[in-house]
């Protein structure tokens, strides 16, 4: 076992970082049988959100982690307090990790803030070592309206009325005062909008429907077969993919400009990966 390892700690896995000499003392770390079963497959996520796409994330990780004839997972989440920038989930989720560790990053379009050169950038950084990008166009709650019902507008990056919809939808229990109450029940996912997500069938027509996107993509040669197809060969962290193959793990072709996918969402490729597809609701 490497240094790095003996010093992650019990809540996700997360290794400790070099901190001031002069900083106060942290508790100490939990015992080593508190940090769960090696056979695991850990999944490493570093996410933009503050709130959202960790509670969603938990959420999966609570209903589907130990089932019968499924290799167990967990999931070592990083984000911080105000959320991440695009480059800085990347460069978080490569801080906290290993070579071989199985690494994502979620982050969304979000044309609101200034990221149309950053998201490039983030992405190439990400197909050099290895990280799988999950990109929401516009934002991560179209994956969150998907389970409810197929959006094809597009919105140039700005999510406002795919939020609207979510609110209004008569099966988005739960959703209807979603990021407008105060505090953790702003952005929150829990009690009854949990629920809606998880009721029957309705995970398999979020996975559907992202799909369905993947294919009508404006760049008239994108594929949601061709992720599945690059999915049966994982990445191999000491044979570096290009580019082009590493888009084509999302279902876009080689030349499709991140940017330019609207509307999309990723989150599918996880589940996918994960074999969560809706079936056993």
């Amino acid at each position: 076992m490497s240094r790095g390892r003996k010093q992650q700690q019990d809540n996700g896995g997360r290794r400790r970082r070099r901190r001031d000499p002069g900083a106060p003392a942290r508790s100490p770390r939990g015992p080593v049988s508190a940090y769960g079963d090696r056979a695991q497959r850990v999944i490493y996520i570093a996410h933009e959100g503050e709130k959202t796409e960790k509670d969603y994330l938990r959420l999966l990780e609570s209903t589907y982690r130990t089932r019968e004839g499924k290799r167990s997972f967990r999931f070592a989440l990083f984000g911080e307090a105000g959320g991440l920038r695009p480059m800085a989930t990347v460069d978080r989720v490569l801080e906290e990790t290993e070579p071989h560790d199985e690494k994502w990053v979620f982050f969304d379009r979000d044309a609101a803030d200034s990221r149309d050169t950053e998201i490039p950038q983030a992405m190439r950084k990400a197909a050099k070592n290895g990280v799988q990008v999950v990109l929401s166009h516009p934002s991560f709650e179209l994956w969150l309206l998907l389970h409810f019902q197929l959006w094809t507008s597009q919105e140039s990056g700005f999510d406002s009325k795919v939020k609207d919809r979510l609110r209004q939808h008569k099966d988005a229990k739960g959703f209807e005062d979603y990021d407008q109450a105060s505090g953790d029940r702003g952005k929150g996912i829990d009690g009854k909008r949990a629920e809606s997500l998880l009721a029957s069938g309705r995970v398999k027509s979020a996975i559907r429907n992202a799909r369905k996107l993947v294919n009508a993509c404006q760049y008239g040669q994108c594929k949601a077969e061709a992720a599945d197809e690059a999915a049966a060969s994982p990445i191999d962290p000491g044979k570096p993919e290009t580019y082009d193959q590493w888009t084509r793990r999302s279902g876009h072709a080689g030349g499709c400009e991140p940017l330019k996918r609207d509307p999309s969402t990723d989150v599918w490729r996880l589940l996918a990966a994960l074999e969560i597809d809706g079936e056993d609701e």
